[in-house]
């Protein structure tokens, strides 16, 4: 006879452990600590020419074909180095560019070198509205897909991406300077 726990319960157990001096919380994907919402951090002006989610082909939400993309960027230490990652909805490919800074003229940058060096076929992308994404035409140029965006804070709405980007911490947590980080090394992550 199988036993079923719900995820309660072992949360629950977790915590009890923790405060008892053990350390299995820090085998969770955000060590316990929970997301803090702060629209203060929401600075940038809108994105020029932004296209919805809502207006997104049916066909990428299917995870059928290859060619529809979530794409985020990941914070390094004191938010001086940046990585950038794509992730194929279909596939679960994963692209990951390292970025020196997280202006949008280097978004662009990174999408001329990955249209260059590898053999993807983008179809659509589908980006959160960070001022990096704001160039988005132009990576419509370069790689022939038309770039979506999530609604505001709706995480869920590119959620392969979001959990790739918390994978990729268990290998690099916060606080790491990506620019001391290889390209090597990060061309392994992606390969993992």
């Amino acid at each position: 006879m199988a036993i079923s726990v719900s995820k309660n319960t072992l949360y629950r157990y977790i915590r009890q452990e923790r405060q008892a001096g053990g350390e299995l919380y820090q085998q969770l994907p955000h060590r316990g600590k929970r997301y803090r919402y702060n629209a203060e951090n929401l600075k940038s002006g809108p994105i020029p020419n932004r296209v919805g989610i809502e207006y997104r082909p049916a066909q990428a939400e299917l995870k059928q074909e290859p060619g529809h993309f979530e794409i985020d960027t990941i914070f390094g230490k004191d938010q001086k180095s940046f990585l950038l990652t794509i992730v194929d909805k279909a596939l679960k490919t994963v692209i990951i560019r390292k970025l020196p800074n997280k202006r949008a003229e280097t978004v662009v940058a990174a999408f001329r070198d990955i249209e260059a060096n590898t053999f993807c076929k983008f179809k659509t992308l589908t980006a959160d509205n960070g001022p990096e994404f704001a160039l988005h035409e132009q990576i419509t140029q370069i790689t022939g897909a038309q770039v979506y965006f999530a609604h505001p804070y709706h995480s869920w709405e590119r959620g392969l991406n979001e959990h790739t980007n918390g994978l990729i911490r268990r290998f690099y947590p916060k606080g790491t300077d990506f620019s001391q980080v290889s390209h090597r090394k990060i061309a392994e992550l992606e390969h993992i």
